[in-house]
């Protein structure tokens, strides 16, 4: 028989060889490295970093040598350096430095991020190097950074701006470069533009959205060409523009009072009527008031000059009316509102019904006194009413025997006059006669009346009895005849 005891022992030694083995093992010393970020991007004759952080994984902390290994042949032209140290005991973290020659190629390079411990060797972690193209070289300047409002209050939309020059560059325009802009640390603005040249040209840049101010001090920074760069700046001290400004309190509401004058007018319809309105300052800052009305009836429109301002100031309401709007009165209400705030004045206005077209005819003088065989003038004016346009004809009745009359011009345009002249003879007979003058045009017939007394005329002279008398005229050209007759007779003999 076989003794089992001894067999049990040496599996039992066997079992405990192992565990301690396995014990010895999870304790051993031991770190693992990361480095970040994963790509970067330079220019030739840049300098770019990589952060390198290195952990312990297991055991005792030992001294760790950071390096960059194996070193490739592809990286000839590229130098590197651990800051602020190569060395640590981990946990620990490090800065790689990346310094690109200016005559290294473009393209994308691989580089081995190691740590060494003689206990347990290398770990390393890769990284990308992308070096570009060569950046163009341009002198970037920002100025003259500004604000509006120029002293802002809470609550105010502000718009910043600042002014980009290029100094100088070794590229064509157009060129185009990011400008940004932070706001008490914080980003607002991160835009690129275009920059049409040619050298030393003043283009002003502006936020595109207002911001809303609130109290206190800030402080704006804006950066053309920001990291990671873009250009091969020269001058970078000249790539930032500092604004400080401080927003005050909030003003205290608007309040404004709102009046109309005068508070009753009337207008007959097709007419227009004006009102004074004025809107005074109370308290706060001043903001634009803009005014309305209401209650007018069909037919009838109004309008403001100007319609919104900022208190205190005086607008003109011009409230204009068809011949159709209906007659009455009505009460209207002035509103002016601004700032929250909202004012109201009530004031009334009397619509009359249009009168109806149509004319009338005037005599200057109305009467006239004179001698038969004289003669007399009147000036006859013709007025349009409600937009009368139509041409009238004048005539004349009533006029006694022996009296004619004659106008110039016997057609009359509204607005226009006419002379009448009344003609008489030594045979008209005395007294006193109405003379009626008529106008007609326009489906309209409209008369006025002029006075005409004739008084009986003095003895007349010879001359005006020979002038005036065609028979004693002719008796006189007979003798005349007769006696130039008489003496060719006596000369023949």
């Amino acid at each position: 028989m076989i003794c089992r005891k001894p067999i049990l022992a040496v599996a039992v030694l066997l079992l405990l060889s192992v565990s301690l083995q396995n014990v010895s093992q999870a304790y051993a010393w031991n770190f693992f490295i990361d480095a970040t970020p994963e790509v970067r991007t330079v220019y030739p004759g840049h300098t770019t970093s990589y952060t390198v952080s290195v952990g312990l994984a297991s055991g005792p902390t030992q001294l760790v040598q950071l390096l960059v290994s194996p070193s490739t042949p592809e990286l000839n032209g590229v130098t590197f350096a651990f800051t602020p140290s190569a060395s640590g005991m981990p946990p620990f973290t490090r800065t790689l430095q990346v310094t690109v020659a200016a005559s290294k190629a473009p393209g994308t390079y691989t580089i081995p991020v190691a740590g060494f411990n003689p206990s347990t060797g290398f770990r390393t972690d890769y990284v990308q190097l992308v070096v570009a193209s060569p950046a163009p070289t341009t002198d970037w300047a920002l100025s003259n950074p500004g604000i509006s409002p120029l002293s802002p209050r809470v609550g105010d939309q502000v718009k910043f701006s600042v002014v980009l020059r290029a100094l100088s560059t070794d590229r064509p325009y157009p060129q185009s470069v990011r400008v940004s802009a932070t706001l008490d640390g914080l980003p607002i603005v991160s835009a690129s533009v275009s920059y049409s040249g040619p050298t030393g040209t003043l283009l002003p840049f502006y936020t595109a959205t207002p911001l809303t101010a609130t109290e206190g001090p800030h402080t704006m920074i804006w950066t053309v060409d920001p990291s990671p760069y873009e250009y091969n700046d020269p001058n970078r001290y000249n790539n930032r523009a500092l604004l400080s400004f401080t927003v005050t309190s909030a003003p205290p509401p608007l309040d404004f009072s709102l009046s109309v004058t005068p508070v009753e007018q009337k207008v007959t319809a097709g007419s227009s009527v004006s009102y004074s309105v004025a809107v005074n300052l109370v308290s706060g800052r001043p903001q634009t008031v803009s005014l309305s009305l209401s209650g007018l009836p069909s037919g009838a429109t109004y309008a403001f000059n100007p319609s919104s301002s900022d208190p205190t100031f005086t607008s003109t309401l011009t409230v204009s009316t068809t011949a159709t709007a209906p007659a009455g009165s009505y009460s209207l209400t002035l509103m002016g509102s601004g700032g929250g705030n909202t004012k109201i004045a009530t004031f009334e206005l009397e619509i009359e019904l249009a009168p109806e077209k149509g004319f009338t005819i005037t005599v200057a003088p109305t009467s006239s006194i004179i001698e038969q065989g004289e003669q007399t003038t009147h000036v006859i004016t013709l007025n349009a009413l409600a937009g009368f346009s139509s041409s009238v004809e004048l005539s004349a009745s009533g006029l006694p025997s022996g009296v004619s009359a004659e106008f110039n011009p016997k057609i009359l345009s509204p607005g226009s006059s006419s002379t009448l002249r009344i003609r008489t003879s030594r045979n008209t007979p005395t007294g006193a006669y109405a003379v009626t003058v008529v106008a007609t045009g326009g489906g309209k017939t409209h008369d006025a009346t002029v006075g005409l007394t004739l008084t009986k005329t003095a003895t007349p002279s010879f001359l005006e009895m020979l002038f005036e008398n065609t028979y004693l005229q002719v008796i006189i050209v007979l003798i005349v005849l007769i006696v130039i007759l008489l003496a060719v007779l006596l000369r023949r003999r």
